[in-house]
């Protein structure tokens, strides 16, 4: 049995106004309600194909440059509870969502919740294969969206492909008016993103593993003066690229980490009167710093003052 089918095509020959008020009213009746603009630009030209298929809408859409925004205003109007996942065919994608966004180029996919505000921009002609799956087959099977909304997932993982694969071909038997993707279609998708979810959750914990072992390893070796990201990258066999993402989400790089930790330790030795006999000098190169230029500059941006003042200060009645 063949799918429910709908298409709309715009041309260069309609004006702007009235192709954006088509597009946007073809868009509310069958997808959602959503404002749209092409960042000013006076030209719009798309096409947007739609499927039924069980309680899911399979999407095909081709347009110029626009934007989607999604606001609350707009979600009171339509509570339709879907999660929109898309597959990125040519040109790219910015999804913002939740105070998160990602930008999705071609062989990649992502997923935004449409129960929630959003803004969908595309910069550039794109071409899309999109399902709307009712939250519920995600959340019956435990998974939480927000955990899996608005990331970019690609093709390298056996889920990955899977997931992009049956966008993308769902879309192609809906342009040729093919049958029905199958009976478990949206319990396969769903499924597979799942799966992705689930190798989030794995990935989350081999790198917390990962980053204790990274930063013990500084601990050991902060007074190396040779210790840096080139140097934690090749005793561990990874990439500079993979450590500075490991700890993107701290509050400081691991490069802005080590410094931080040698300025700790030469801080502490300073107020040491039991070290007082050594040289400001000494003490900084004895915790890896191999510049006293670069040392004084670091320490007085970490801590307001110079180290022969901060010295000074520490032992002038035993405290600051």
């Amino acid at each position: 049995m063949a799918m429910r089918a709908h298409s709309i095509a715009f041309d260069t020959g309609t004006g702007i106004t009235d192709r954006l008020e088509l597009w946007g009213g073809f868009v509310r009746e069958h997808i959602g309600w959503l404002e749209a603009d092409t960042f000013g630009d006076p030209q719009f030209d798309g096409r947007l194909d739609l499927g039924e298929h069980r309680n899911l809408k399979i999407c095909g859409i081709a347009a110029s440059r626009h934007r989607v925004v999604r606001t609350p205003r707009l979600i009171r109007r339509d509570d339709r509870g879907y999660v929109k996942i898309v597959a990125q065919i040519e040109g790219a994608a910015r999804f913002e969502q939740g105070g998160r966004q990602v930008v999705i180029t071609p062989g990649e996919w992502g997923i935004y919740d449409t129960t929630q505000t959003y803004v969908v921009s595309n910069s550039d002609r794109i071409l899309q294969a999109a399902i709307l799956l009712p939250r519920d087959e995600l959340t019956r099977l435990g998974l939480e969206v927000e955990r899996v909304a608005v990331r970019r997932f690609d093709r390298s993982s056996p889920a990955g492909r899977m997931v992009y694969d049956l966008l993308v071909q769902a879309y192609a038997g809906l342009r040729q008016g093919a049958k029905s993707p199958g009976a478990d279609y949206g319990e396969r998708l769903a499924d597979g993103v799942a799966r992705m979810a689930h190798m989030l959750d794995s990935d989350a914990e081999e790198g917390s593993r990962l980053k204790q072992r990274v930063l013990h390893f500084v601990s050991e070796n902060l007074r190396d003066p040779g210790l840096s990201i080139e140097a934690i990258a090749a005793d561990f066999g990874y990439s500079k690229r993979y450590l500075h993402k490991l700890f993107e989400n701290e509050p400081t790089t691991l490069s802005e980490l080590i410094w931080q930790r040698r300025l700790e330790h030469v801080r502490f030795t300073l107020g040491d009167a039991a070290e007082r006999h050594r040289t400001i000098t000494d003490i900084a190169f004895d915790w890896g710093f191999n510049s006293s230029s670069h040392f004084s500059r670091l320490f007085h941006q970490r801590f307001g003052l110079s180290p022969r003042k901060f010295r000074a200060l520490a032992h002038e009645g035993g405290r600051l």
